[in-house]
Order: C-alpha cells, then structure tokens, then sequence
C-alpha cells in the first residue's frame, strides 16, 4: 500500500477543477487501452459538483464505464437517489456506459443479489486479487463513513452490502464493499470543510478503525482538500 499523497485547494471550487483535471489526465492516458476505463462515482455535494465541473468540459468518455460506489435504495427519478443528481448534473453521463443500481421494484435483499451477480458476472469473484476499477471516487462524512459504509455497521456481502438502517435518510441503500472499493488502483477522496477535519486526520494518520481508513488504492491514494480542512487537520 503506497503512502496518501495530499492535494491542498484554497476552496471546493478549486478542489473540483484540480480532481476533474486530473480525472481527463488520466481518460486520456489510458485512451489507447483497449478495455474500458472502470470509474467508481460518489455523490454528495463534491461527488455531484465533479459530474457538474466535468459537463463544462469538452471531453470523450466513450471509453469509460461508470458505477456510483452507493445508492439510495428509492425510485430512478427520485431526488435523493445519486444517480437522479448525477445525471442532472452531467446529463451526458446516459449517453456513456452508465451501470445502473437496482431500483425498488425488487426488494433491497433482492436488490444486491442482483447487482452483486452483474458485477461478478463482469469481474468475477469479489475474492480474487487484481484490480478491476481504474479509479474509485469518494467523499467522506463527518462521522467517517465513505459510500455507504458506516461506522459501526457490518452488514455482510460480496460485491455489495445492503444497508437496511442508514444513519441518514433513506434508511435503505444498496454499496459496494469493503472488498470492492479495494480492487482499484486509485481512490481519490473529495473532502472540504472543518467538520470533517477530526476523521480524515484519524485517517491520515493510521489511527482509529473508521469506514474512510479501509480504502486505498493500490497504485496511488489522493486526499483533495480545501484550505479549511487542511488547516484544521
């Protein structure tokens, strides 16, 4: 595991231009390859305002396939689901290799069967070693939580969890794993404000057994934060 490098902005706008720049830096390394570039999505208010800061772009993402790393378990076009804001944000984002989480026509149990077997139908068991994301995106909560992974909480799964008893509203959100967001070969973490300085300095620092402690990626870790969280840490 490589040691987390550091990007401090002077504020979350600056932050979003740095992360998507650094995003097309990297599509357009890896155009040759002749596999799709897997990118892992957050939401939340950096997620989404990376998806609106990528829209000002002229860019070719035909070879990227994209996920968002949780899901609010509520309708397609329901405000709070992820997918519904990302698309609103970035509505270019249907027009590319979107792969979409369950929705509740089928139960949530139903739900992350159903996703857990597309995605070992694409990568095979969540198991195996190897990476199979390119690049996992995460912001982090106050309380440490990254997708929907939450302290305290230990819902078991391959690929994904289902989490029936959310801290925050909706109860009910299908994530990917432990064991998923660890296949990839970069995670970035998209973190601003002083609130969140106590967890992501427990992080930094190896202490604690926090939810944003049990990512990293195998190639690189980047931590993008603005000036107000760093001079917090």
């Amino acid at each position: 595991m490589t040691s987390p490098m550091i990007k401090v902005h002077a504020d979350s706008n600056s932050l979003l231009t740095t992360a998507v720049t650094d995003f097309l830096e990297l599509v357009e390394s890896d155009s040759k390859n002749p596999n799709q570039i897997s990118v892992v999505l957050t939401g939340g208010s950096l997620g989404i305002g990376f998806l609106a800061e990528l829209s000002e772009r002229e860019v070719d993402l035909s070879n990227v396939s994209f996920i968002f790393g949780d899901e609010r378990f509520v309708d397609l076009d329901h405000a709070d689901r992820n997918e519904h804001q990302g698309i609103a944000a970035f509505p270019d984002l249907l027009k590319f290799d979107l792969h979409r989480h369950p929705s509740p026509t089928e139960s949530l149990e139903q739900g992350k069967k159903s996703l857990n077997g597309a995605l070992e139908a694409s990568y095979g068991p969540v198991q195996a070693s190897g990476d199979v994301f390119d690049l996992v995106l995460l912001g982090v909560g106050p309380d440490g939580h990254v997708a929907s992974l939450f302290p305290g909480h230990t819902q078991q799964g391959d690929w994904v969890i289902a989490e029936d008893a959310s801290p925050k509203p909706p109860a009910q959100r299908l994530s990917l794993s432990y064991a998923a967001l660890n296949r990839s070969k970069r995670v970035w973490f998209l973190a601003a404000g002083n609130a969140k300085a106590k967890v992501v300095g427990q992080a930094l620092s190896g202490e604690g057994d926090l939810p944003l402690s049990k990512v990293h990626g195998s190639v690189e870790t980047i931590w993008y934060l603005d000036k107000d969280l760093s001079d917090a840490l």
